[in-house]
């Protein structure tokens, strides 16, 4: 998935002329505390309601306010990973999206990623999912893969955090085969330390603590 893909066109974005009271009722209407604001088709920052509190005491229009992350924006092409990373270093819910001449296209929220990501083939398609811990040093997504392939199975996606303990990680694998008990098994003798496995009927309620402990991270 591309930035393109995910644009939310129901937000619409503000100009700087705008009145507060303008701002005010789209945040109502659409449910979202932040704005993109566009003027000429340029993206100048966002517009947060904390900033009714926290700046320019009877001021009436945008335009009076300083705006806040002027460059969360990303390219339409950019993948939703650049997404999701612009959003959570400028702790926001919105990113803007341009085009090849730099002009505002639209904006993706988080939620929309959440989504979208919750829909992707592979967190629906049958299978097994497996938790491994290991150090940094050890992780080679090409040896276990290679593993994987020998007994027959296919990563259909991965996802790795960091562990409690300094260096070392956690590798979670959606793998193809209802059944991966051969593939456990040369993961463990290869010397990975498999911590947990869902199995047939798990796989929703495994994906849905993930989308959570995701939406925890971006403090949405």
């Amino acid at each position: 998935m591309i930035a393109r893909d995910l644009i939310n066109y129901t937000i619409p974005p503000l100009k700087p002329s705008d009145k507060v009271s303008k701002a005010k009722r789209w945040m109502n209407e659409f449910h979202i505390h932040e704005l993109p604001v566009v003027q000429n088709g340029e993206f100048v920052g966002i517009f947060n309601e904390n900033l009714l509190f926290d700046q320019v005491q009877g001021a009436h229009r945008i335009e009076e306010f300083h705006l806040l992350s002027a460059h969360l924006h990303v390219d339409q092409n950019e993948h939703y990973y650049e997404v999701l990373k612009r959003a959570y270093e400028a702790s926001s819910n919105i990113v803007a999206v341009l085009n090849e001449e730099k002009k505002y296209i639209g904006c993706v929220t988080i939620q929309d990623v959440v989504e979208a990501f919750s829909k992707m083939s592979a967190i629906n398609s049958p299978g097994t999912i497996i938790v491994a811990s290991m150090s940094m040093s050890d992780y080679s997504m090409a040896e276990i893969s290679r593993i994987v392939e020998s007994e027959g199975g296919k990563i259909l996606s991965s996802f790795i955090e960091n562990a409690n303990q300094a260096g070392m990680i956690r590798l979670t694998l959606k793998l193809n085969l209802e059944n991966g008990s051969n593939i456990i098994s040369s993961l463990q003798r290869f010397g990975y330390k498999i911590t947990s496995i869902y199995g047939k009927g798990e796989e929703s309620t495994f994906e849905k603590e993930r989308l959570d402990t995701l939406m925890r991270y971006l403090k949405v």
